[in-house]
């Protein structure tokens, strides 16, 4: 853990930050107020709450949490002029992580269909491969699926999740959760010990909005929660993007109104590169002239560090479980899905990584091996 600018009691700064964050009476207003003038240990000092600092302080160094407050060390440098920001931010991973590439939120509904899942989890495989990190909320459905295309494929995955960093949630991404912790980084404004509740998901898509250079809503039903994040990114200026949908489908229906309220069109990752660009974002090496140049389905770089030289029928990437269930004949998701034991979401993210490392194809949504 980072050492803060002590105070004289031994604790750093940050230890009285996850303090004040801890008292179940002080929301992120009243925490934005109380440290606006006040170092964490002063502020901590001047109110009268209860609380053993150093326990709580225990409590996120052997969770592994770093603890970053508004105008300290490491507190990350997009969100210090936002009236709004958070006072307090709790990170596991890397805090410098969404500071080093250019960043796009993919986020929609938690019940999307198979179209939605599998464009989620293309974006995601095809942004982080071009160098951006996908920034999205670990939840289920859309969320997981971008980030599940997003892991292992170059640019640092961010997270941003409502409840304590110690106990994931939804438990059925706590493996998804572990590799973007492990590559980038999962933030929160809540600290370790808190519980996922309700009021605090519209306040972690504010924060996700915060963190992101584009927004793109992949699908949403007319009041989906994603809706949130593009409330707060249309606040701020930042460019919101929408996938079209089916006209007969419930969860196009928030994507579909969006692009007629003006929101622009998403039909591939081009688009996003160009908002990018407008936006005077480029790729990592100043990659502009990217824009439109992305790869097609077995187009990528080329077979990764684990990949053994031979061929495709040698490949010992970390997708190997899923490749041995490729044959020359495609295969539709329905069986690669009870071959392998995966989820959906799961299944499209390592096909798309397979399509990456160019061992792997679509062919009209079955998929076979190159």
């Amino acid at each position: 853990m980072r050492a803060g600018s002590g105070n004289g009691g031994g604790l750093p700064e940050e230890a009285y930050a996850a303090a004040l964050a801890s008292v179940p009476q002080v929301g992120p207003a009243t925490l934005r107020l109380l440290l606006a003038t006040d170092a964490p240990s002063a502020a901590w000092s001047r109110s009268s709450f209860p609380g053993d600092v150093a326990r709580i302080w225990q409590r996120h160094e052997e969770k592994g949490i770093e603890v970053c407050w508004h105008g300290g060390p490491g507190y990350p440098a997009r969100l210090e002029n936002d009236p709004d920001a958070p006072a307090v931010l709790f990170c596991q991973g890397d805090p410098a992580a969404v500071s080093t590439h250019p960043t796009v939120a993919l986020v929609g509904t938690r019940s999307p269909t198979r179209y939605g899942i599998g464009v989620a989890a293309q974006f995601g495989a095809d942004l982080a491969a071009l160098g951006v990190s996908v920034v999205s909320g670990l939840a289920l459905g859309i969320d997981g699926a971008a980030h599940e295309g997003a892991t292992a494929s170059g640019a640092p995955p961010i997270a941003v999740v409502a409840g304590g960093l110690d106990d994931p949630y939804p438990r059925r991404n706590a493996r998804l959760w572990a590799r973007v912790a492990e590559q980038g980084a999962v933030y929160s404004e809540s600290p370790a010990g808190v519980r996922t509740e309700k009021w605090r998901f519209p306040v972690r898509n504010r924060l996700l909005a915060m963190l992101s250079d584009v927004v793109v809503v992949v699908e949403s039903r007319y009041r989906g929660g994603a809706l949130y994040t593009v409330e707060a990114a249309a606040a701020r200026g930042i460019p919101v993007g929408a996938v079209p949908g089916s006209i007969r489908s419930p969860t196009s229906e928030g994507t579909n109104g969006l692009l007629a309220d003006g929101c622009f069109p998403v039909c591939g990752v081009d688009d996003i590169l160009t908002a990018l660009a407008l936006r005077g974002v480029l790729l990592p090496g100043g990659a502009g002239g990217a824009v439109g140049a992305v790869p097609g389905p077995g187009s990528g770089p080329g077979p990764g560090p684990d990949a053994v030289p031979g061929g495709g029928a040698e490949y010992a990437g970390p997708d190997r479980a899923l490749f041995e269930a490729l044959s020359s004949d495609p295969v539709s998701l329905d069986h690669l899905a009870r071959v392998t034991g995966m989820d959906l979401p799961a299944l499209c993210g390592g096909l798309e990584r397979l399509a990456r490392e160019g061992v792997a194809r679509d062919v009209g949504g079955w998929w076979e091996r190159t």
